[in-house]
């Protein structure tokens, strides 16, 4: 692994200097989501397939088919949710990929364009980013690229709310360790913004800023993102993991073989940083722990 961009910051927080391959094979890897019993699961978007992989390297095929399946967290009721990008909806099933379900598809009446990535607050309430992804234009119902809230105990067009508009490609998502913040990734825009988020979900009026700007110099904006429990934001850009303070200094980039596209913390003690990039799922060991989804099980 090679580090670059890198300060003191950045050095005491790597444990290993070395990235540890856990699979490869894939034709593009994404939401990674961990569970406290060791397994890994995530997506090939491409092969449309979910996999997960067990502590001592097993890789078996959890779902195929699964219409492009992007983003994943965890429900209050412990099942999975995860965004289908071509499917253009949100759906969830159990753990052993059985009982699949979709709890939205349509705002206001109209289709979704192309959910690509969820994480779920305390109280349950789920948050999504809807870009363009997997949508042609002729097909879209919708001429712009929304965040939403989804409240999976409600029911009808009123379980699921628009929270903002303005974004070009809104993408990875991830809330402070207080879960008043929610960060959001604007690909196109190469951009993370930031939102304080009121306890009924919605964004507080005038709160949106740009919290960082991401320029690889090469294609490929910010994706998937993660935070640890001090606060640290990480982000999947070209490159690798682009680590910034929670006042928004880069302390530096981990730069890894191929593209990241998203991330997930892992390992007992939440000190894993799972890396899903291109053709294969990588891990490095960190000294800080991880905001885990609240409902890992």
């Amino acid at each position: 692994m090679i580090t670059i961009l890198r300060d003191a910051g950045l050095s005491r927080l790597i444990e290993s200097e070395s990235l540890e391959r856990l699979a490869e094979g894939f034709q593009f890897t994404e939401g990674p989501l961990w569970c406290s019993d060791g397994l890994l699961l995530f997506q090939d978007i491409k092969a449309e397939r979910t996999y997960r992989l067990g502590t001592s390297g097993t890789l078996e095929v959890l779902r195929e088919q699964t219409g492009a399946a992007n983003g994943q967290t965890f429900a209050r009721d412990g099942r999975i949710v995860f965004c289908e990008q071509n499917g253009r909806r949100v759906s969830r099933m159990n753990r052993d990929g059985s009982r699949v379900e979709t709890v939205a598809e349509t705002w206001s009446g109209q289709r979704l364009n192309s959910p690509n990535d969820i994480v779920a607050r305390s109280d349950g309430l789920l948050f999504f980013t809807d870009p363009p992804y997997g949508v042609e234009p002729a097909q879209r119902a919708l001429h712009f690229q929304g965040l939403y809230a989804l409240d999976l105990a409600g029911t009808g067009p009123a379980a699921v709310r628009l929270l903002a508009d303005d974004f070009e490609k809104p993408n990875g998502l991830a809330f402070s360790p207080d879960e008043r913040i929610l960060y959001v990734c604007d690909t196109a825009r190469y951009h993370v913004r930031a939102f304080e988020v009121e306890p009924s979900g919605s964004l507080r009026v005038g709160s949106s800023r740009v919290f960082a700007r991401l320029d690889p110099g090469q294609p490929g904006g910010p994706d998937g993102m993660k935070i640890d429990r001090q606060g640290r934001v990480y982000v999947a850009v070209a490159l690798g993991v682009w680590v910034f303070e929670s006042h928004g200094k880069l302390l530096g980039i981990i730069a890894t073989p191929n593209r990241p596209a998203n991330l997930a913390w892992c390992d007992s003690d939440a000190q894993g940083l799972a890396i899903t990039a291109v053709d294969a799922v990588y891990k490095v060991r960190l000294n800080v722990p991880g905001c885990l989804p609240p409902f890992t099980p």
